[in-house]
């Protein structure tokens, strides 16, 4: 009875004496589980399954803690017993593949040694799960009730609170390191739905797998999944058509502002007695009666379609700049009518709190402009959350759109389901340079692009040696986390490629799970940590926000890299300095009239917010006139 057969069938009996009368109808009922899954348990037909199922499902039939421990240990004798006959092969494969990726391992081996964790790499090591603690009245979720891809990522959740909630190190460890903890935390994050792939899929049956649940269960999961990859949340449907009518109707509405605006600025001009402050207009007409704007396009629309061909450029800079001048148009019309003067009164001004979230990268910036306008505006309050540009976009919500304007470096894909879907506008605010830092036990005061490249390739340097000038250390990459609108840019702007693979916790050395990779890479989720890291740990590498980059005081050990022979700069120009982004701030449609976050946009238009971000260094990309500047303009 050492086999595994003899175990497996021995623990079978025992568990269908303890679970004789019960009804496997009523036991699939009371857990959640398929009643073929309870039927095949009960026979002890197919795999052995997790002591996940089994618990559950003497829980659901009144087993005590004493009957619990004894069938335990029946349990473990028979994992023991499987171990035994295929654990040494498994041990020899993963060995084998020496420093590759273990899929291959994985693939031949999860059916046969399902409940084992590898907790070493090097040597190799594998041991069985640690037994959690379960909920007495715990309820495997249906895959099949989700609704959308959101409602599955929230079951998804729950699915690890029924396996008695491992921590992601966990999970990773029982994946056989298929799953990293990063990319266990991407799952799990809130409208993951965003991002779908054949990868995930995959990713999704690891995932359930490692909670415990045999491969017909498995299948659910990852069939529920398919199903639902491309269907997103039916009330963000209803909610874009409803903003798109919506929509319509304000910009209707912002069209004839507009057009009384030029009226009235014509008339002023014409009786040469302009307001006193109409200087802050958004822009001014040329001696012909018509913006710049008109003279570069031809005339104005008369039957629905422009009477010149536009450039696809001159389309995507006149749709970037439009808000802009419907904001900037309305701040210009109440002046004319012969609005209030004080600043409390300013069509600028609001009375409460607006919420500014998102990247890490602008918060000095972001601060600048707090201080001034609530100098200027002594009712409203600004409250500054840098919580990353990916967090801040999510942050935007239909209920916030009043009260919330999103952060984001760079601008969001034309493609993206908050562009496409819920209607999300960008402002393009200002230029932001970044930096490549380093520690400057490096050596390193400069890399050339190619070199900057080939350290973040897969199968590039290990050691500062191999670069020109650089010191007997290991090159260690300091990332941002997936999701960072700055390692976005990085990668997009500057590597034209993604980084490589996470490899490391402590940015010192390799996790076991992970020796086999190449480079020693870690991530933080923000620029301080970031900074903080590469100020404290020798060797590394990484990026930032310059004008924090260049605080010496607080990174002694920080050093900032010319590329190509370029120090960071954001200039009108660029300078053909390649890690340079406009700071886009993002609202959930056009936001309310009169709400804080239209305000606020109204300022930002204007020459007080521009005359901030010079003061703070930053370059404006909205100027006197309604277009943006050319760097600013989306790709």
């Amino acid at each position: 009875m050492d086999s595994h057969v003899g175990q497996k069938a021995e623990f079978a009996r025992d568990l269908a004496a303890r679970l004789d009368g019960v009804d496997p109808a009523v036991l699939a009922e009371r857990t959640g589980l398929l009643e073929a899954t309870v039927r095949a348990l009960l026979t002890g037909d197919g795999e052995l399954m997790s002591w996940e199922v089994v618990s559950a499902c003497l829980a659901a039939a009144g087993a005590d803690g004493v009957e619990m421990g004894a069938l335990r240990g029946r349990w473990a004798a028979a994992e023991q017993a499987l171990w035994a006959e295929w654990g040494e092969e498994l041990r020899t494969a993963f060995e084998r593949n020496g420093h590759g990726k273990p899929t291959k391992a994985v693939e031949a081996y999860r059916e046969k040694v399902p409940w084992r964790q590898l907790t070493e790499r090097y040597p190799v090591t594998f041991k069985p799960w640690t037994e959690p603690a379960f909920a007495a009245d715990r309820r495997l979720p249906d895959p099949s009730a989700a609704g959308d891809i959101r409602e599955f990522y929230a079951l998804l959740a729950e699915l690890r609170e029924w396996a008695g909630s491992p921590r992601q190190t966990e999970i990773e460890k029982r994946s056989w390191g298929t799953l990293p903890d990063a990319t266990i935390s991407a799952m799990l994050q809130k409208d993951r739905w965003r991002s779908t792939s054949d990868r995930e899929r995959t990713r999704i049956g690891h995932f359930a797998r490692a909670c415990g649940l045999p491969a017909a269960e498995v299948a659910r999961w990852v069939d529920a999944y398919e199903r639902l990859r491309h269907v997103p949340p039916t009330d963000d449907l209803a909610r874009a058509r409803a903003e798109g009518a919506e929509l319509r109707r304000r910009l209707a509405a912002a069209r004839a502002e507009v057009d009384e605006l030029r009226e009235r600025l014509a008339e002023a001009e014409r009786s040469r007695e302009p307001p006193a402050d109409a200087a802050e207009l958004p822009a001014r007409p040329a001696a012909d009666g018509r913006r710049p704007a008109e003279r570069e396009s031809g005339p104005e629309e008369t039957d629905g379609r422009p009477r010149e061909r536009w450039s696809s450029r001159r389309r995507r800079s006149l749709s970037a700049a439009a808000a802009v001048l419907v904001f900037a148009a309305g701040a210009g019309a109440s002046r004319l009518a012969g609005g209030a003067t004080s600043p409390a009164e300013r069509s600028e001004c609001f009375s409460g709190t607006l919420h500014l979230v998102g990247s890490t990268a602008f918060e000095r910036t972001a601060d600048v402009l707090r201080r001034g306008y609530e100098a200027r505006c002594r009712n409203a309050r600004i409250a500054v959350s840098s919580i990353g540009s990916n967090e801040g976009v999510r942050a935007l919500t239909a209920e916030n759109a009043a009260s919330t304007i999103a952060m984001h470096d760079g601008y969001l894909g034309s493609d993206s389901d908050e562009i496409r879907l819920r209607g999300f506008r960008g402002y393009p605010v200002a230029l932001v340079a970044f930096a490549v830092i380093a520690n400057k036990d490096t050596g390193v005061t400069g890399l050339s692009l190619r070199d900057l490249r080939s350290i973040y390739a897969p199968d590039g340097p290990t050691n500062w040696k191999s670069i020109k000038g650089g010191s007997d250390l290991p090159i260690r990459l300091v990332s941002r986390t997936e999701g960072s609108g700055t390692r976005g840019i990085f990668e997009e702007h500057v590597l034209r490629g993604p980084e490589p693979d996470l490899s490391s916790s402590d940015c010192r050395r390799k996790d076991e799970l992970r020796a086999a990779l190449h480079a020693v890479r870690c991530e933080r989720s923000s620029q301080g940590q970031v900074l903080d890291t590469v100020d404290t740990v020798s060797g590394t590498i990484g990026y930032a926000e310059v004008h924090v980059a260049s605080d010496t005081r607080r990174y002694p050990n920080v050093r900032i890299l010319a590329l190509d022979g370029r120090m960071p700069t954001a200039s009108p120009t660029m300078d053909r300095y390649p890690f340079v982004a406009p700071e886009v701030f993002y609202t959930y449609g056009p936001p309310p009239n009169g709400s804080a976050a239209a305000a606020f946009l109204t300022f930002l238009a204007g020459e007080d917010a521009r005359r901030l971000l010079r003061q703070a260094g930053t370059p404006v990309c909205v100027g006197p006139g309604p277009l943006i500047s050319d760097p600013c303009q989306p790709n």
